[in-house]
């Protein structure tokens, strides 16, 4: 660990946010004598590289960006071992939602100057790694459809606008799921895993999920008659889909999705594999600026809270 306090700070040059607000962060940070290195990355890979370049003389990464910019990040984060400190510059910003980070850039910069920390779970699937959610299905055009280009044009409401018209030209696919010693097969238009708490803006994966629990949450959405589907928006808004029958809910620490043809996963937003898909949660494998409570994450710190 370097002396004194220092921050790799790696901003998203697609960012929408405003330069000012930005100054004004570091400003705050620079303020309670966090020195500062800020680069922007040329590339995916470029974020680990970064990371491995300034691994001696930083104590914490910093990333301004949304949640694709978070997934960019991880691999570097998990192989280097660096706090990491988030500024909410997307879209969704949905990992920022589950751990009370605000999208005022200078309060978030308070949180990360407070120095309060907590170990978050990861989930991983083959091979990748994601915070919020993996999606298999119906999700999955929807982030095709809400491109960056729809994002500028209608902000937060990109992602219902694109559900919508996905939703319209919905395609079922057979799936066969495994989590822990459950088993269930079905005929889907939509899989979701989630690891962290809220994904697509808001939305919980699960009512009662948080980022720190120790488990994967799954529902599978059947394939049925578009007013069976639209009866199931509110709890799948919710999170409650545990209260309705109708939709296939299963949660543990390892989980598994067979398809009939191979169906693309997509993490965080990203399309990143295909099924088989087999997924696992890697408990605390990550420590993260967080405010002090806040419903994504545990009422206890993870070194506190009981083994499962």
């Amino acid at each position: 660990m370097p002396n004194g306090t220092s921050a790799l700070l790696i901003v998203n040059p697609g960012s929408g946010t405003a330069e000012k607000s930005l100054d004004a962060g570091l400003a705050c940070l620079q303020a309670h004598g966090i020195d500062v290195i800020r680069e922007a990355p040329q590339g995916p890979e470029h974020v680990s590289q970064l990371m491995a370049r300034y691994r001696s003389q930083v104590d914490r990464v910093i990333i301004g960006g949304g949640d694709g910019s978070m997934n960019m990040a991880l691999p570097g984060l998990m192989k280097h071992g660096l706090p990491l400190g988030i500024l909410p510059m997307g879209t969704a910003n949905d990992l920022a939602r589950t751990l009370g980070v605000p999208e005022d850039l200078q309060a978030a910069c308070e949180i990360i100057a407070s120095g309060n920390t907590r170990q978050i779970d990861i989930g991983g699937v083959n091979g990748f790694y994601f915070f919020n959610v993996a999606h298999i299905g119906l999700a999955v055009e929807v982030a095709r459809r809400s491109d960056g280009e729809m994002k500028k044009r209608l902000g937060a409401f990109a992602y219902p606008y694109a559900a919508w018209t996905a939703f319209k030209t919905r395609k079922t696919f057979s799936v066969a799921l495994h989590c822990d010693d459950d088993s269930r097969s079905l005929r889907a238009v939509q899989v979701s895993v989630g690891n962290g708490r809220f994904y697509g803006g808001g939305v919980p994966i699960a009512e009662d999920a948080t980022i720190d629990d120790g488990r994967l949450d799954l529902y599978a959405i059947p394939a049925g008659r578009w007013h069976r589907l639209m009866a199931m928006i509110p709890a799948l808004r919710s999170g409650r889909t545990k209260q309705d029958r109708g939709i296939i809910t299963m949660a543990g620490e390892t989980a598994e999705v067979r398809t009939t043809k191979p169906k693309t996963v997509a993490v965080d937003g990203e399309e990143m594999t295909q099924t088989p898909a087999k997924f696992r949660v890697l408990r605390a494998a990550l420590t993260v600026f967080a405010a002090t409570h806040q419903a994504g994450l545990s009422e206890q710190p993870a070194d506190k809270r009981p083994q499962k």
